[in-house]
């Protein structure tokens, strides 16, 4: 059997268009860097003899954006399904993956060497450019996933309740509303899982 021959529900093989096959790796190859510069980041804060800079707040947004990694990976599949690629469509597929990685970056931003006031002002830009990349994020889904299936469906709820999440701690970078924003988020990332596992 070739890698571009096969079905992802009957399990007898088929033939995938070239075009999807490259547009599906592009798509996989972005956010397999997301995930790598994430695991990075999290082998060290956990393997510093000090104590990070980071908060746990902040340590909780990045294994969060891991969860929503793998989330996006199952993306993939609907990739698959598209027979005729046009270079816009191409666009589009990958604007996700980069806002997702641009959103990851910003999360991994190290602190600076700075205290108290210094390290609050950087923490208020840090979470607003991160919420705002955050949100575009999912509008894009709820758009791609309109887009390919003709309709809304239901983690497209989990994903606008995301979407308003981002731009309420856009607006409010600052605790108190940050621990109670990861828990509202860490709650809609697992539900996003629930979801997708019996759908």
């Amino acid at each position: 059997m070739h890698p571009d021959q096969f079905d992802l529900k009957k399990g007898r093989v088929v033939e995938i268009d070239l075009n999807t096959l490259l547009v599906a790796l592009m798509f996989v190859t972005i956010l397999s860097m997301g995930i790598g510069n994430i695991l990075l980041g999290l082998a060290d804060i956990f393997n510093h003899a000090t104590p990070t800079r980071r908060d746990r707040t902040h340590v909780a947004w990045i294994v969060l954006m891991l969860v929503v990694h793998f989330n996006m990976f199952w993306h993939t599949k609907a990739i698959l399904g598209v027979d005729d690629w046009q270079f816009g469509g191409f666009l589009l597929a990958m604007a996700g993956p980069v806002l997702m990685f641009f959103a990851t970056s910003i999360m991994l931003t190290d602190p600076p060497a700075g205290e108290g006031e210094d390290l609050r002002r950087f923490f208020d830009a840090l979470g607003l450019r991160f919420y705002l990349m955050f949100a575009a994020l999912q509008a894009w889904i709820i758009f791609v996933s309109y887009s390919l299936m003709g309709q809304f469906v239901p983690s497209d709820l989990v994903n606008l309740a995301f979407l308003v999440l981002s731009l309420l701690l856009a607006a409010k970078p600052r605790d108190p509303y940050q621990r109670p924003g990861i828990f509202l988020a860490w709650g809609l990332g697992l539900g996003s899982l629930v979801l997708r596992w019996f759908s």
